[in-house]
């Protein structure tokens, strides 16, 4: 145990004089990550990657939501590695499938009701972003794909996706815009004036990937330009905005490498994007696999400049890397490939 509780004070020292040198707080992107636990072999590793900055995975308790004693032990385990929790998840589409999923009333007023206090305990625990995703379908993909060195990836391609697992309704029935429209803007009537209460900032996620209305019964709303702007305006505040995902928004038009500049220019200059998905892909609408950040279609040292010119301030997380069967743990050697290539590009940015 005494070994263990060096190790983290160890950790924490190394962190402090590791990465970017990129503040906690402050004007400068930083890297972070979504993935990974709380184990010391998995905080080492993210140390050893320069990463300061990653999301919590909060222990849900049915009926209850989080418990404030959770957050601020895994709040003080990663500050004792030098770390900070940002933009942690809720879990809306995994535990409340009443509220987007189905949309049903009295259970969905329960359920939000709940969801806000969960953003008040956070915010009692002093995590001062979430985020959240108001999906009904899943992130559908085809067979994979290989990439340089035998990397596996995920692809998606329209043509090779079954017609009669297309025509095959969810659970969840058949959903209209409309529908999906009036669950979504029922839960940001609640949530968001608790968020400003708290000054805690949520983040939603785009829909990934793009589909025609009524694939598996669902028309999504949030896989174009117009859905996203619509989304902003629903109700304008600095706590309401983007988990900014540039492979999900690169999947909605036909030409990522010149179409991504207008997204980062109207929701940077609004300031509604609160965390970037840094993923790369070949292709575009309805075709397309992931790729490394530097093997893309998007050159990623300009979307990087683009994002600081819009005076974005916040994380950049690798997202969707892919894996291999030669990593003894998967894909262990694509993340430390992301966060070399995401800290260098920091770097350069602001040289």
């Amino acid at each position: 145990m005494k070994a263990y509780e060096n190790g983290l004070e160890a950790g924490a020292a190394a962190a402090g004089a590791s990465g970017t040198g990129t503040p906690v707080t402050g004007p400068r992107m930083y890297v972070r990550t979504q993935g990974f636990g709380n184990t010391e072999p998995e905080l080492r590793f993210l140390q050893r990657c320069g990463v300061r900055h990653k999301a919590g995975r909060f222990p849900f308790h049915a009926g209850r939501g989080w418990d404030l004693a959770d957050l601020e032990r895994e709040r003080d385990l990663h500050a004792r590695f030098g770390m900070t929790l940002d933009m942690s998840l809720i879990p809306i589409y995994e535990e409340f499938p009443s509220i987007i999923y189905y949309g049903s009333s009295p259970d969905r007023d329960r359920d939000i009701d709940l969801v806000c206090d969960m953003i008040r305990t956070a915010s009692r625990a002093g995590i001062d972003s979430l985020r959240y995703n108001t999906c009904i379908l899943p992130i559908d993909r085809t067979e994979p794909e290989e990439g340089r060195g035998g990397f596996r990836h995920t692809a998606f391609r329209l043509d090779r996706y079954p017609v009669a697992e297309r025509e095959k309704l969810t659970p969840a029935g058949r959903v209209t815009a409309q529908m999906h429209w009036e669950r979504i803007e029922y839960l940001l009537a609640r949530i968001v004036p608790v968020a400003e209460e708290c000054r805690v900032r949520l983040g939603n996620s785009q829909e990934d990937p793009p589909t025609p209305p009524g694939f598996r019964g669902v028309d999504k709303v949030l896989n174009d330009f117009e859905g996203m702007a619509r989304f902003i305006e629903i109700c304008r505040s600095p706590y309401h905005g983007w988990n900014f995902c540039l492979g999900s928004i690169a999947e909605m038009v036909a030409d990522p490498a010149t179409e991504i500049y207008r997204f980062i220019e109207y929701f940077g200059r609004r300031q509604t994007i609160f965390l970037v998905h840094y993923r790369n892909l070949l292709g575009g609408r309805y075709s397309f696999r992931e790729a490394l950040p530097d093997e893309g279609d998007m050159d990623f040292v300009r979307v990087l400049r683009a994002l600081k010119d819009v005076g974005y301030c916040y994380g950049i997380d690798p997202d969707h890397v892919p894996h291999s069967q030669e990593d003894p743990q998967g894909y262990y050697q694509a993340y430390a490939y992301c966060f070399g290539y995401i800290n260098a590009m920091i770097q350069a940015v602001y040289a």
